[in-house]
């Protein structure tokens, strides 16, 4: 085979698993939290998003930039296709076509996406393995998706937990 062809396999396996479509080991951009740093304070201002599929099987989400305390939520529908996902904002129906790349973790963090399209300008995610969102799970509105994930998270996250305290 050769490195052409292997490299096209290689690309195109990573990007199925970007779209949702990969193993239960690998880090898909749905069904899983992804935040821009661990802040260490309810304070601290990140980015974050996730997406995640609603009970009627089509797929929500919502890109957060802010602290846990003020912030401002941009809420989607997500398709995902090969190696990205486009989304419709429900807001104002704006549309952005995304593009996933993987990259390297951070110390303690298991998973590293580039986002590439993203509409926050910030670019660059990591989550960990057990940051992963069940399907139908979340009873939150939309606009709180991401808190909701962070406290149901926080469960089995030390640093989750730390900043939920007061």
């Amino acid at each position: 085979m050769s490195r052409r062809v292997a490299r096209t396999i290689f690309v195109s396996l990573v990007a199925l698993g970007f779209a949702g479509c990969g193993g239960k080991d690998d880090a898909t951009a749905a069904e899983r939290l992804w935040i821009s740093a661990v802040p260490t304070s309810p304070k601290q201002p990140i980015s974050a998003f996730l997406a995640t599929k609603a009970k009627d099987g089509k797929y929500i989400g919502a890109f957060l930039t802010g602290s846990l305390y003020r912030g401002v939520h941009d809420v989607f529908t997500w398709s995902p296709r090969s190696g990205g996902a486009d989304l419709v904002f429900l807001q104002d129906g704006s549309k952005a076509r995304l593009r996933f790349e993987s990259c390297k973790p951070s110390k303690g963090f298991d998973h590293c996406l580039l986002v590439k399209g993203d509409p926050t300008g910030t670019g660059r995610y990591q989550s960990r393995k057990r940051w992963a969102v069940r399907r139908g799970k979340s009873e939150a509105i939309p606009s709180q998706l991401i808190g909701q994930a962070i406290a149901d998270l926080a469960e089995e996250d030390e640093d989750l937990q730390a900043l939920l305290q007061p």
